[in-house]
């Protein structure tokens, strides 16, 4: 990523939505003339706050590991499938140094070995497991493209040709709620991404999207429909995050104290938050808020009060 440019990904963006202090002290600006400040859009893997988010980073990563060997034409057996999910859980356990009963630990890994195996069988992903021909490729999220200027990290999981056209496959293995128009937009990101990759079509109308989510114990798919309009939808949501993030840069720069930078918008976003030690919500977020309001008050306030002397 060239330095001068914006860069826009969907960890960054949820964080900024979630926190912006928080996204501030993961993606500071670097120099006084932040615009060409080097960020870098995925900070090093948070640890797992809980046993379910370290067994969803154990499949990911075993994922990634099956449909790169796959792709080779190597084949995984059941067993070796689960000792790699197995595996990585459980470092990802020792990385959130999180604890718990052995029984739980067991059933946490047996639900995530059966997850894994059923994302094996769904009606996409179930050819390319089974040797059907199909042309087909498969993508880390950290790949990047170049959109109008702008740095995007919105590669698919898996790209898949049948019937002349690209299937982008978005996987979620974490999805409780029915996706959001906001959400939707996102994943008509992979369209602009695959646009700008060489050896894909320039066309939007030679892609389908699809998402896999996990959500009630069972694999969903549906598709998500693409036309000329989403796409420009999609990309002004882009554009509408980057002037939020300048614009808070620019508040960075102007106060490195953070005092006026808005905090998490619930509390759930503060639970196991790495800069909740130093941060003004650390002994509850709602008196932190009134604190903060109030003092955004004094300091309008105070403004007032200069312009009208020097008026």
């Amino acid at each position: 990523m060239h330095p001068s440019q914006p860069h826009w990904s969907q960890t960054s963006a949820r964080l900024f939505n979630a926190c912006p202090r928080a996204w501030v002290q993961t993606y500071p600006p670097l120099v006084k003339s932040f615009e060409t400040a080097p960020s870098p859009p995925f900070p090093t893997q948070r640890a797992p706050k809980t046993l379910d988010e370290a067994m969803v980073q154990g499949m990911r990563a075993a994922w990634m590991e099956r449909v790169h060997d796959q792709y080779l034409g190597k084949t995984w057996s059941p067993l070796y499938r689960q000792k790699r999910i197995q595996n990585h859980a459980l470092q990802a356990l020792d990385d959130g140094k999180l604890r718990a009963p052995p029984p739980r630990i067991t059933l946490a890994l047996h639900r995530s070995f059966d997850q894994v195996h059923l994302l094996e069988r769904t009606l996409s992903m179930k050819p390319l497991f089974e040797g059907s021909p199909r042309r087909w490729a498969y993508f880390d999220r950290r790949e990047s493209a170049v959109v109008d200027g702008t740095t995007l990290y919105a590669a698919p999981d898996v790209a898949i040709l049948h019937q002349n056209k690209w299937t982008l496959v978005r996987i979620q293995f974490r999805s409780p709620t029915e996706p959001s128009v906001g959400q939707e937009l996102e994943h008509v990101l992979m369209v602009h991404w695959a646009m700008h990759q060489p050896g894909f079509p320039k066309d939007w109308s030679a892609y389908r999207v699809k998402v896999i989510r996990w959500t009630h114990q069972r694999w969903v798919e549906h598709h998500v429909l693409i036309n000329p309009n989403h796409l420009n939808q999609a990309m002004g949501l882009v554009l509408h995050d980057i002037q939020e993030m300048k614009w808070m840069q620019r508040c960075a720069v102007a106060d490195p104290s953070l005092a006026l930078i808005p905090l998490a918008s619930a509390e759930r976003s503060c639970v196991g938050c790495p800069f909740k030690a130093r941060c003004p919500a650390k002994d509850g977020l709602l008196q932190a808020k009134r604190s903060q309001d109030e003092e955004a008050s004094k300091q309008a306030q105070r403004e007032e009060t200069k312009s009208a002397r020097t008026a």
